[in-house]
């Protein structure tokens, strides 16, 4: 009723009456002369005796405004299973994360899927997003998207919109520009450190295209680094402040074949020093839907630990503002062949693309559906092998049975996949 979250609640109990109060709470203790059962079952055991040890408990807690650190995590973020079919987690606790990988490599993916767990764990987010990969959140439950086709909110409205401590929001920057992103995110980070240090939420800030905008946020005090809590997603992160890498106790990296940023990490994460060359060699063959943990992680041993990336709930639209209309130089536009009755015709834009499907007849473009251009071109241009996957599964439907819906079919999954349709639906393919 209050409104307040559990996230952010103790709970102090003596008896078998409190096992449900604990599990509610984000830290639950007993006391040392209560029930055995709730100690064997509680994150954090008070010594002592009585009122008296209580009370000086509370106060400790109260004088640094900090939740304890339990020895053991009960809440974790099941990201994905290790080779031996282990599940590899993540214990919730209020630590920097940086995710890291080459472009087109699955970083923003694997980034959203931290955040649906984080979200459905009851964790309240803002996720600042450069280029709109994290609309489809707003699909659970307490998520609202922010800016986009309007303009980003203000600190007021950002205010309103995390007041509650169950919602968490998502700003889309996506249709401003860069030097507006850049001027944005400046202004907005001091708000949510202030929000964070009165209200206790937003628990995590997320914020892709890092090395963009947090070159030098340190040295000007706009993250709070006493309070942690962030997570930063990068393709370059040798461009993040130092500062910032030093105290970051999560490393998770997807394919990266880029040598001088492994040695960047490698120098700045102490806990990489006795990782085998071996190991690192690994990293620029990594499958789109495998990453990698550094030693710096707490539930890793001393070397580095892949694993295959668990499903997601929510779809993961790709960059859909960059792609559905600018255009792509003229070396990589798709060129419609004609075929004596239809004239060649070229695609710079997705929207383009699928306009053309629709007004061309699939006997005209038999010869593109059998050697799979569609999804070759989807594949090698935009680096969408999920959707590519797809339209290879049209295309081959057509070569087995002479399908005529074969255009339709990739135009629709296109529209969907990119929000090229009216109501704004969006499939739940991966990229």
């Amino acid at each position: 009723m209050l409104r307040k979250s559990p996230r952010n609640a103790v709970a102090i109990g003596d008896a078998e009456n409190d096992h449900e109060l604990l599990r509610l709470a984000e830290v639950g203790i007993a006391v040392e002369w209560g029930s055995a059962r709730l100690r064997a079952e509680a994150d954090v055991v008070i010594a002592g005796e009585g009122p008296t040890a209580v009370g000086h408990f509370i106060r400790q807690i109260a004088t640094t405004g900090r939740l304890p650190v339990p020895a053991r995590a009960r809440r974790r973020l099941i990201l994905g299973h290790t080779d031996d079919d282990r599940e590899f987690a993540l214990a919730v606790r209020g630590r920097n994360v940086l995710i890291a990988g080459e472009t087109k490599s699955g970083k923003s993916w694997l980034a959203g899927l931290v955040c649906e767990r984080l979200i459905l764990h009851g964790y309240s987010l803002c996720v600042i997003g450069p280029e709109g990969d994290y609309r489809s959140l707003d699909a659970l439950p307490g998520v609202r998207v922010l800016g986009g086709d309007d303009d980003p909110p203000s600190p007021r409205a950002l205010l309103h919109a995390l007041r509650y401590s169950d919602r968490s929001v998502v700003i889309d920057l996506s249709c401003v520009d860069h030097h507006v992103k850049l001027e944005y995110i400046r202004s907005i980070l001091p708000t949510l450190n202030v929000m964070r240090r009165r209200m206790g939420t937003p628990h995590r800030i997320v914020i892709d295209e890092g090395h963009y905008f947090l070159r030098d946020v340190v040295a000007d005090q706009l993250l709070d680094l006493d309070f942690n809590g962030y997570t930063v997603v990068t393709y370059r992160p040798s461009q993040l402040p130092m500062e910032f890498v030093a105290v970051t106790e999560v490393i998770l990296l997807t394919r990266e074949s880029d040598r001088q940023e492994l040695d960047a990490l490698r120098r700045q994460c102490s806990a990489c020093e006795h990782v085998p060359a071996s190991d690192w060699d690994a990293l620029p063959h990594l499958r789109i839907d495998q990453a990698v943990a550094l030693p710096v992680t707490e539930e890793v041993g001393p070397h580095l630990q892949t694993f295959t990336i668990g499903p997601r709930l929510t779809p993961h639209v790709r960059h859909r503002q960059k792609y559905v209309d600018v255009p792509v130089p003229a070396s990589r536009a798709f060129v419609f062949r004609g075929d004596g009755r239809t004239t060649t015709a070229c695609a710079h834009t997705l929207r383009e693309f699928v306009a053309a499907l629709d007004n061309r007849e699939v006997a005209h473009a038999d010869g593109h559906l059998r050697r799979g251009d569609f999804s070759r071109w989807i594949a090698d241009v935009f680096g969408d092998h999920a959707l590519a996957r797809d339209l290879q599964g049209h295309e081959h439907r057509y070569v087995q049975s002479g399908s005529g819906d074969a255009l339709t079919q990739i135009a629709n999954a296109i529209r969907s996949r990119y929000e090229l349709t009216d109501d704004g639906d969006v499939a739940s393919t991966r990229s």
